[in-house]
């Protein structure tokens, strides 16, 4: 598209710093903790497992090994399958802040040639402390056992600040020196209920590593060891999970945890796809995006979870308009080449996700899409059979099927 740069002007900040950034897969432990997701089967869960990797995902959580044997079983069989694949992912497990929990991951990784994780959680929060009928200092207790127990055991691993987005700073800095002090390689900054709003997510991105440095700073030079990564976990309780992981990306989040089709309890988690299409068009080269719809698909049939049809990317109404004056300006913009037809009425190009722009006529059409939809049927484009379907069109509350296209032009006698 000549001169797109000039013409393609955005208010928005240019994003900074985020071609780094990196993906957690989440899909197949945390997203299916919602109360209407299927359970897939062990060998769906490998597939896509390989699917997610074909995309670039570099890590997976993948279960929570101490729940029961068959977790555990379950866990053993995807670590083996992610080994005889040679798939460049790393396999991380949920655990409670208990060497107990944290023990059959310890098995998983001295099975293993490669790094497997553990990841385990603590509530954070007044509330949920409260709730739960523990104290500070007792979390912070079982921060130091658990990372004790790993770290004897020789496993790699992260923890997870569960609802730290409503919990104080005073006490969030306590918790992230323990957690750096226990050994911990990664600091899970969790918007467990979808609470934080963009500028928040920033602002406890930007605290937690400053506090990380801060203990960091504080231990001797011999147990420092490498960078503490931090990442980010929200939830779209309120709708805002996409936004609140690019704001905690831009802050200086490492890596983004969520689930592709933004599956999960309650209003479910990030959508990665959403998140990973952010990234590209912020120049991350990372990941296939056009394999991004088909794994998504694929999960969808999976977990029983349909794609709404005007779900941002993936839905079929995605790249699909039936209005006349969109449709006309498309149309237009063909002339000056794919970019201009992907941009003109999207801010999504939609070749780069391997989907194309789809005219169709319903209601609220005009000449020009009646005029491609008896093209892609392959009838004459003349004014009768224009007339004719943008007659049927009007009349309908519905776009028209290719079919129903056909069957007018052969039941009104207008030549096909």
């Amino acid at each position: 598209m000549s001169g797109s740069a000039e013409e393609l002007f955005t208010w928005n900040p240019r994003s900074r710093g985020i071609t780094h950034v990196g993906i957690e897969d989440d899909s197949l432990r945390d997203g299916l903790q919602g109360a209407f997701v299927h359970h897939p089967s062990l060998e769906v869960k490998k597939s896509l497992v390989e699917s997610a990797a074909a995309i670039g995902v570099e890590a997976a959580m993948l279960g929570f090994p101490s729940s029961s044997a068959g977790a555990l079983a379950e866990a053993a069989e995807l670590v083996e399958h992610l080994d005889r694949r040679g798939l460049p992912m790393v396999p991380r497990f949920l655990a409670l802040a208990d060497p107990a929990s944290i023990a059959p991951i310890s098995r998983l990784n001295r099975g293993t040639d490669r790094d497997v994780w553990a990841d385990f959680f603590v509530g954070c929060s007044p509330l949920r402390r409260r709730v739960e009928g523990w104290t500070l200092d007792s979390v912070l207790e079982r921060i130091t056992a658990a990372g004790s127990a790993a770290r004897d055991d020789g496993t790699r691993f992260g923890v997870s600040l569960e609802d730290a987005t409503r919990t104080p700073p005073e006490e969030l800095e306590q918790l992230v020196h323990v957690a750096v002090g226990a050994g911990a390689e990664v600091l899970t900054v969790c918007d467990t209920v979808g609470e934080s709003t963009p500028e928040g997510a920033a602002q406890i991105v930007r605290a937690v590593r400053a506090a990380v440095q801060r203990a960091l700073a504080g231990l001797p030079s011999a147990d420092r060891g490498a960078a503490v990564k931090i990442w980010w976990h929200g939830h779209d309780d309120r709708g805002l999970a996409v936004a609140n992981a690019i704001a905690a990306a831009e802050a200086g989040a490492d890596t983004i945890s969520g689930a592709f089709l933004g599956l999960g309890e309650r209003a479910g988690n990030t959508a990665l796809e959403s998140v990973l299409m952010y990234l590209y068009q912020a120049g991350h080269q990372g990941y296939r995006m056009d394999r991004v719809v088909e794994h998504c698909r694929r999960l969808a049939d999976a977990t029983g979870s349909p794609v709404r049809r005007n779900a941002p990317l993936i839905g079929d109404q995605a790249f699909a308009t039936c209005t006349g004056t969109h449709v006309a300006a498309l149309v237009k913009a063909r002339r000056w080449g794919r970019e201009a037809e992907d941009l003109v009425f999207s801010s999504v190009p939609a070749a780069v996700l391997g989907r194309t722009q789809s005219i169709m006529v319903g209601p609220t059409s005009g000449r020009a899409a009646a005029r491609e939809a008896l093209a892609s049927v392959g009838a004459p484009v003349d004014d009768v059979n224009v007339d004719a379907v943008l007659a049927r069109a009007h009349a309908h509350d519905r776009w028209l099927e290719p079919s129903e296209i056909r069957e007018l032009l052969e039941v009104g006698g207008v030549s096909a």
